[in-house]
């Protein structure tokens, strides 16, 4: 009985010991498990500053491109950046098992990468930021050049985008982005077009009231028509963006195509003042010493047509053919007339110079006082777009030409009304006056306006039609003058640096020069600018000369075309002139 109970004791002591071993051991492989876990995810995650260092590059590029899609960077240019992002954010971080350096190593290149890409990010800011503030500049330019065409035309109407002109270099000199240089180009070229347009419209409206005028010659009833050609002639003057003159021209095209409807049944009479205008036409083409033998032919045979026509088809087939005789010699009449005026400029230049020229003390030479105008300057300008017309055969080019050998007659006969005028240089002059007034720049609201007179060497300067300050300047040299015209400042600089163009050792070659004040009013490097290393302005100077203080190579003659100015009288005039400032030069 005893062994029994002993041996049921050491039972149950072997139960107890070994559920107590059970449970001991169970709890240690949880332990061990954990801490397994523990470790495996450690090495997986890697270095936490590293991904840290990811995220933060990665947030740091998408502010980068949020913030060049604000400025004005093209989704397009920024999508190849922005797609390489997206890859790199779909990628994970390698599972290694005991090791944390294969994911620390990937962040870390996904760190460099991001950083990459905000490098590039920063590069097309840079790069679209230059490249579209030079279009802008370009753009500029172009309106410059068609606002000074019509300005040339006598377009009262382009006073607006000359308005237009100043406030887009204004905002040029303030931007910073590429939203706006983006905004001043689209301006631009919206008035660049509108001054394009604005030919076209006009054409029309002379083609309209010529209509009328032949309607009237017939003793034909023109009111409605005359009140059509009033109503657009009003829209014409108000127009102020493409648009309105894209439906002026479409309007008065309509217009124009009833007139021509209306006319056909007026045939009969409005043959007749064709062919009296025909014959007119002929006459003038005579005097610009033209042949006009194929088109009398021509009137003879329309004048006999016209007889004869007895049905309306017969008038219509007539008329036809008379409207192709006039604009043939339209044509021939612009043609013969470009012609015509070049020789009577280049007569003008060379007759009046030849009897108003400076004798130089100083070399002993002989100067025509007119030279600006003569073959090294205005007069090789006419010469070249009439040639060019010629070589295009296109009658916009003849009239082209036209258009610029008259302003340059125009500044012509300027200057030798000037010569005349013993005014003294520092008080208002006719013929400045009568320039400002010709391009619509004199009044109570014209603004500043720098008025050059060569035969002076003078610059005045006025504003609001009051003539504020006088300079004496020096002008371009015989071989090197300054360009007659109407211009506008286009670009200031305070300081620069100008650098020659010349070959060294060339004539006119001149060194690296620092200029504290420059005012470009003509493309082509054309400035007002200070010129230290100049003693003596005024008459005389643009001609081989003395300098009092000290003759060199570069301030014994006039200069290279720009106006040079004394460095305190630029230094005053310098802050009162702004970019699109009217300049006449003459």
């Amino acid at each position: 009985m005893i062994c029994d109970i002993n041996h049921l004791r050491r039972m149950l002591v072997m139960t107890i010991f070994t559920g107590a071993w059970g449970r001991a051991r169970n709890g240690i492989l949880i332990v061990c498990m954990v801490m397994l876990v523990t470790l495996l995810l450690s090495a997986c995650g890697g270095d936490p500053q590293t991904q840290q260092q990811a995220n933060k590059s990665k947030a740091d590029l998408d502010n980068l491109i949020s913030h060049a899609q604000s400025i004005g960077v093209a989704d397009a240019m920024l999508k190849p950046i922005i797609q390489q992002e997206d890859q790199l954010s779909n990628t994970n971080a390698p599972i290694t098992v005991f090791s944390g350096q294969p994911a620390t190593d990937y962040y870390s290149n996904l760190t460099q990468r991001y950083q990459f890409l905000a490098v590039q990010v920063r590069g097309l800011e840079l790069q679209t930021t230059q490249q579209l503030d030079y279009q802008a500049f370009q753009d500029i330019q172009t309106l410059e050049n068609a606002l000074a065409e019509r300005r040339a035309q006598n377009f009262i109407e382009a006073k607006i985008f000359a308005n237009q002109l100043t406030q887009d270099q204004n905002q040029l000199t303030r931007a910073h982005y590429p939203k706006d240089y983006l905004q001043i180009s689209y301006n631009a070229k919206r008035s660049t077009l509108a001054l394009q347009l604005m030919g076209p419209a006009y054409n029309n409206l002379v083609s309209l009231q010529q209509d009328i005028k032949q309607l009237q010659a017939s003793h034909l009833d023109t009111t409605a028509l005359t009140q059509q050609y009033q109503e657009d002639l009003q829209l014409f003057r108000s127009a102020n963006k493409p648009e309105d003159y894209s439906q002026l021209i479409n309007q008065s095209t309509t217009q124009l195509q009833a007139t021509s409807d209306f006319s056909t049944l007026a045939i009969p009479y409005v043959g007749a003042a064709k062919l009296q205008q025909f014959s007119a036409d002929i006459v003038k083409l005579k005097q610009y010493g033209q042949n006009t033998t194929s088109f009398q032919q021509r009137l003879t045979a329309d004048q006999t047509a016209l007889a004869q026509a007895k049905s309306i088809n017969d008038y219509v087939k007539v008329s036809s053919q008379i409207d192709h005789d006039i604009a043939s010699l339209q044509f021939a009449l612009t043609a013969g007339y470009a012609n015509s005026l070049l020789n009577q400029y280049n007569q003008e230049v060379a007759n009046w110079g030849n009897t108003h020229q400076y004798h130089d003390p100083y070399d002993g030479g002989v100067y025509n006082l007119d030279y600006e105008y003569g073959v090294n300057g205005a007069g090789l300008d006419g010469g070249a777009a009439l040639q060019y017309a010629q070589s295009t055969g296109a009658q916009s080019d003849y009239q082209a030409a036209i258009d610029i050998i008259n302003n340059n007659l125009l500044h012509l006969k300027a200057m030798e009304a000037d010569y005349n005028d013993k005014t003294a240089y520092n008080q208002p002059h006719a013929t400045d006056i009568q320039l400002m007034k010709h391009y619509n720049v004199y009044g109570s609201n014209a603004g500043p306006v720098l008025v050059v007179s060569f035969i002076e060497q003078s610059l005045r300067y006025y504003n609001n039609g009051k003539l504020v300050r006088a300079f004496n300047v020096v002008t371009g040299q015989y071989l090197r003058p300054s360009p007659p015209g109407f211009w506008s400042i286009i670009l200031r600089q305070s300081p620069t640096k100008f650098t020659s163009s010349e070959p060294a050792g060339s004539a006119f070659w001149y060194p690296p020069t620092p200029i504290q004040y420059a005012m470009e009013y003509h493309s082509g490097g054309y400035f007002f600018h200070d010129a230290w290393w100049r003693a003596n302005f005024g008459p005389g100077t643009n001609f081989p000369h003395a300098d009092s203080g000290g003759t060199t190579q570069f301030n014994g003659n006039g200069s290279h075309g720009c106006i040079n100015m004394n460095t305190n009288d630029i230094a005053w005039l310098y802050p009162q002139i702004a970019w699109g400032t009217p300049v006449i030069t003459y």
